[in-house]
């Protein structure tokens, strides 16, 4: 088995976030929601199975691994967050009638719960799914924690299926917690069970292994009995379209396909690996830029000239951070060296 196809997955399902969190790409309602709500919404939960199977993997080669990989995801989600910061408050302020006093409230709810901007949930979401994961693996084992696991995405799925709630109790009571929470996408109620997933697939790899054969068949059965799921979502919104029963199977059995994928030598898959991280973290940015462009050019308004723009200003933005990233080390090595030279030649001359 070999991560390259999944880094190639990886990458496709980055350009998908993007593409779902810009405005309405097709003019036809029903395509624009399989699009959007079914295709683009593979996406988090592959990163959730993949992130969470490799970090299982570093806990089998070292049992410090997963401090020092939460610790290091903190880092990049806090510097991130900063960078969010002033944006998320004028939303807040846009969208919510706060008093100042309410501001730290608000702050440390976005930074450990829905994150400082739209998409930073995920980082709090994944490092609750592994820490709670793994603690649940150590005190019950895969079949308690499956159940509650299932439990706990059983009950987010109500902000999806809420135009099917028949219970008025149950309504009432979801109601209440929709006010204090606002959603149901969090680490408990969504990340657990695709975390659950990717330490189940790496504790069981040698079984994937075997079924490979099975799995472009499973691939396709899964995302048609998706596509069934999104039409039925279609015919009865509800608060938000989150939340899918077929994502779980259908997600895993795309990252066990994705396990045997060859991907040729002349693509460069660390390369995408970090594309796809940056544009996690970028693209919104480059979304509310574009936007700005279209209130200032009619010749933006077209929607899918404001994708391309949007993906075209992501990736070199992103590509402009990785060369710097990359070229910040020698800066610093040159200048610790030049340091160390001009303090020999200053003690000579005392």
């Amino acid at each position: 088995m070999d991560s390259k196809g999944i880094d190639l997955v990886k990458y496709i399902a980055a350009i998908l976030v993007i593409c779902f969190h810009c405005e309405s790409i097709f003019q036809d309602p029903a395509i624009n929601h399989l699009f959007k709500n079914v295709l683009c919404r593979f996406a988090v939960p592959y990163f959730l199975i993949s992130t969470s199977y490799f970090v299982r993997r570093g806990q089998s080669q070292s049992s410090d691994y997963t401090k020092q990989y939460i610790k290091s995801l903190a880092k990049s989600y806090f510097f991130w967050s900063l960078i969010y910061l002033p944006i998320g408050f004028m939303w807040i302020q846009q969208n919510y009638s706060l008093t100042p006093t309410l501001y730290p409230v608000a702050l440390v709810a976005g930074l450990f719960y829905t994150g400082t901007y739209y998409h930073l949930w995920y980082i709090p979401a994944a490092i609750f799914g592994i820490i709670c994961v793994q603690w649940l693996l150590k005190q019950a084992g895969y079949i308690a924690l499956f159940s509650l696991a299932t439990l706990m995405y059983g009950f987010g799925t109500l902000e999806t299926y809420y135009a099917y709630i028949g219970n008025d109790q149950l309504k009432v009571f979801f109601d209440q917690y929709m006010g204090l929470f606002i959603t149901t996408r969090n680490g408990l109620f969504f990340a657990l069970i695709f975390v659950a997933m990717g330490f189940f697939l790496w504790d069981h790899r040698e079984k994937i292994i075997s079924s490979q054969k099975y799995m472009g068949v499973l691939v396709v059965f899964t995302g048609l009995l998706l596509i069934g799921e999104g039409i039925i979502v279609y015919s009865n919104v509800g608060i938000d379209k989150n939340f899918m029963w077929m994502l779980i199977p259908f997600t895993s059995c795309l990252f066990c396909w994705s396990l045997f994928v060859n991907v040729e030598e002349k693509i460069d898959v660390k390369r995408l690996r970090d594309l796809g991280k940056y544009y996690f973290f970028i693209h919104p940015l480059c979304i509310l830029w574009t936007a700005n462009l279209v209130n200032s050019y009619d010749f933006f308004a077209n929607s899918w000239l404001q994708l391309i723009v949007t993906l075209i200003a992501t990736h070199l933005l992103s590509s402009l951070v990785i060369t710097l990233t990359q070229q910040l080390p020698y800066y610093y090595f040159d200048l610790q060296l030049t340091l160390q030279v001009n303090r020999g030649y200053l003690q000579k001359l005392i």
